[in-house]
């Protein structure tokens, strides 16, 4: 079976996935710094960016892709259901397909619609008393049968259909769902019912009489009377009351056509019209419902506040303007301010650096951002990671202590920083007076870090940062 497309980020999937991310970090927070940081540049609102943060994370464990199998499972889930609804009521009403070739219309009638009808008052019972909370049986089994068909099935997809099924209680959407699912069920059923009803009718020939011990005559009349009432203004054909007297004294097959239709004509009326008009009434409400969902993000959480804080860590410092200290007239001028991705943009961060070692070091170009540099702290690579993401730089610089080991801290934040650049290379300061390029060499090949150049002077890290100057001029 072919891997299902990742589904576009509806407002119902965002909110599934984002409570099943909340599901699954109850066992223990994920590792999501650059999701927090990827939400952050992204999106204008904590709302926003705590929804973009929960897409991000499930896209990673593959929740969309989980409910994309979901999507494309469904229909032949609600199929197989609708195959056993309809030769079930074929079954009891097997009269009709007999080898005796004699039915009793009366109780092919009951047959064909009686369970349809007690079902079709069960959901509307239950529909009126749980002001829309009650989901039928039929819907249930079918998203109970999609989510377990175990073609390409997820890890996560148990807690996946928890959040589901949460969500859309919580939006009174259940109902709505399951019960468009269920008379889609029962109309693909009762057209199959038809199909072979009339193939049945069409190709054999049948005697369709009523046999009774205590009922009148009267009775049958009536009953016929009154059930082809409906589909006797959509044209079917009726039998009259001659017609009902002679089939209860074994009428001949020559007279059975105005019975045939008769009896599909109650299939279509009672059975396939109420159910597709139903199926399109719960669709209607459901895609209303699901509207609402948009951007619904509970801010009061305890869950989502704790996420919001660590947003909220990730702004930059307030900039402190001190008139005394506004730079003297013939001062060098502002760096030039280039818009994100620009040509010719860099940066340079210091990492990890020697107290002792001087900043900006020397013999480096100015960048068109002031340098950074930082000693390594959660909270400073964070900052750092954010606005390089804001600026996103075509090159970038990051110049760390030759006689330093690289450790794990150092891969994860060298990573992170070559996501938000075009290029990145790698400056190891004082390789020249002390050594340890070999050392970082084979850490950068051990690490795959094949897209990072290594600089051992700043004589060759200020030809890497012309040589992209030069082609984007070029």
């Amino acid at each position: 079976m072919n891997a299902p497309a990742v589904p576009h980020r509806t407002p119902l999937a965002a909110a599934v996935v984002a409570d099943a991310v909340q599901r699954i970090e109850t066992d223990g927070p994920l590792d999501d710094h650059a999701a927090l940081r990827q939400a952050f540049a992204s999106q204008p609102t904590r709302a926003a960016q705590v929804a973009e943060r929960a897409w991000l994370l499930g896209q990673r464990l593959g929740l969309p892709r989980e409910l994309a199998r979901w999507h494309q499972l469904g229909w032949w889930a609600v199929a197989a259901l609708a195959l056993m609804m309809a030769f079930t009521g074929l079954g009891l009403a097997r009269a009709v397909l007999g080898e005796g070739r004699s039915i009793n219309a009366v109780a092919a009638f009951v047959s064909l619609l009686g369970l349809h009808a007690i079902m079709l008052l069960i959901w509307m019972l239950g529909l009126a008393l749980s002001h829309g909370r009650w989901a039928p049986p039929l819907g249930r089994a079918a998203l109970w049968l999609t989510a377990r068909i175990p073609f390409e099935r997820g890890p996560h997809a148990p807690v996946l259909m928890q959040s589901f099924t949460a969500v859309l209680q919580r939006q009174r959407l259940l109902g709505w769902l399951t019960g468009a699912i269920s008379h889609g069920i029962w109309t693909l059923a009762f057209v199959i019912t038809l199909v072979v009803l009339a193939f049945g009718f069409a190709f054999r020939a049948y005697t369709l009489t009523w046999e009774t011990t205590i009922l009148s005559t009267e009775f049958f009349q009536r009953f016929v009377q009154w059930t082809g009432a409906l589909p006797a203004l959509l044209g079917f054909a009726v039998p009259d009351a001659e017609a009902v007297q002679r089939a209860g004294n074994a009428a001949v097959p020559a007279q059975q056509r105005e019975w045939a239709w008769w009896l599909m004509g109650c299939v279509v009326v009672y059975g396939l019209l109420p159910r597709a008009l139903l199926a399109a009434l719960c669709g209607w409400r459901w895609r209303a419902g699901t509207g609402r969902l948009e951007g619904q993000i509970d801010m009061a959480d305890p869950y989502i506040r704790r996420i919001a804080q660590r947003l909220d860590a990730l702004e930059p410092p307030p900039e402190v303007i001190d008139p005394e200290r506004v730079a003297p007239t013939g001062a060098t001028p502002a760096r030039p301010s280039l818009p994100p991705g620009a040509p010719g943009s860099f940066a340079v961060v210091g990492f990890e650096l020697p107290p002792e070692a001087p900043w900006p070091l020397p013999g480096l170009p100015e960048g068109t951002q002031p340098p950074e540099r930082i000693a390594g702290s959660g909270p400073e690579r964070q900052a750092v990671l954010t606005r390089l993401a804001h600026t996103r730089p075509e090159s970038l610089l990051l110049v760390v202590h030759a006689p330093a080991s690289p450790d794990r801290g150092t891969a994860r934040f060298v990573r992170e920083a070559m996501r938000e650049a075009g290029r990145s290379a790698l400056l190891l300061h004082g390789a020249e007076d002390h050594g340890g390029a070999r050392r970082w060499r084979d850490w950068v090949d051990f690490e795959g870090f094949e897209a990072l150049a290594l600089a051992e002077s700043a004589q060759a890290a200020t030809e890497w940062i012309a040589s992209a100057q030069a082609s984007s001029h070029g």
